[in-house]
């Protein structure tokens, strides 16, 4: 596509997640927005499975490449963006930024000491619904918002030497802080266990962000609710087009902008701040870091009041 930089990437990690960046980058090769793609990941498995790459390695040793996606177990992203970046490449990592605040903040210091355009794929703030929602918002559809409440409940069994609040609960308290207007929260309380969780953020005027997480559940739902004096909006995060309006008993479909995949968006995002910084113009981070460390201060908090131990 003429006008963004063709670049050559390296996928850091080819698992489940990992698979989804490839088929993304695989449209993306397709359109020209990058050139060239290779998989990087130590097993033999994975890398026999990643048939729409045009190169697969081990390791990044001796692999030239300007960009770095890294989808590896969450303990690996701090350390290995912090090696990206130093050896002089961009860097999209995966949720969580970091094990801690700290680590998390280590990162992003680092992005700034060499100059290195960094994203961290929180990539709900680019589903099309939030964007319609947040203009909604802005215009008053229902009123003064009351509360949000947003639900992940997965089929999907609990993860071997993880809890549900850091491996789902981060999305979910990011995009409640961006649907705030990027607003701190004051308090959060949790109750559950590592497999079934509630997480109650405390917003400024009363506001409360409800978040239900679960694995190992009977149906796969992924909703977000915003409540108002006037009316509600809910929007499921399956589907890209849409999202309801509920006022006065009446409901209304209201159609997004767009239909783009969030990863898609995501993505596109990163690499048009990459083409920016190059051509020496302005370029935003998303989430800010400010709003980065944030979501990771917070999940931290979550999984700390309900003593829960953080994967390793």
């Amino acid at each position: 596509m003429s006008g963004r930089a063709m670049l050559d990437v390296a996928l850091l990690g080819c698992g489940r997640w990992g698979m989804n960046h490839l088929q993304t980058l695989s449209k993306l090769r397709g359109l020209g927005v990058i050139n060239h793609i290779t998989v990087v990941d130590p097993s033999v498995d994975a890398r026999m499975a990643a048939m729409l790459a045009d190169d697969v390695a081990e390791s990044l040793d001796g692999i030239d490449t300007e960009v770095v996606i890294i989808a590896t177990p969450s303990h690996l992203h701090a350390q290995q963006a912090r090696d990206a970046m130093e050896n002089g490449c961009h860097v999209f990592v995966e949720k969580p930024l970091g094990c801690c605040e700290a680590e998390a903040a280590q990162v992003l210091a680092t992005a700034v000491e060499y100059g290195r355009v960094i994203s961290i794929g929180l990539l709900l703030r680019f589903h099309p619904a939030v964007k319609l929602v947040k203009k909604m918002l802005r215009a008053g559809e229902i009123g003064r918002l009351e509360e949000l409440r947003f639900s992940r409940e997965t089929m999907r069994e609990t993860p071997l030497n993880s809890n549900v609040v850091e491996a789902l609960g981060v999305h979910a308290i990011d995009l409640l802080c961006h649907l705030m207007g990027e607003v701190e929260p004051s308090t959060v309380n949790t109750s559950g266990d590592e497999s079934q969780a509630r997480v109650i953020l405390e917003f400024p005027h009363g506001i409360e962000g409800i978040i239900d997480l679960a694995w190992d559940a009977k149906k796969e739902n992924r909703t977000v609710e915003l409540i108002g004096s006037k009316g509600k909006i809910i929007f499921d995060l399956n589907i890209h087009n849409s999202a309801k309006l509920l006022r006065d008993d009446i409901e209304f479909e209201i159609e997004c902008e767009s239909n783009k995949s969030p990863l898609e968006a995501e993505l596109l995002h990163f690499f048009n701040a990459i083409k920016s910084q190059k051509e020496g113009g302005d370029w935003i981070a998303v989430p800010e870091h400010g709003a980065a460390l944030r979501g990771v201060r917070w999940t931290e908090r979550a999984v700390r009041s309900l003593h829960l131990s953080r994967p390793h």
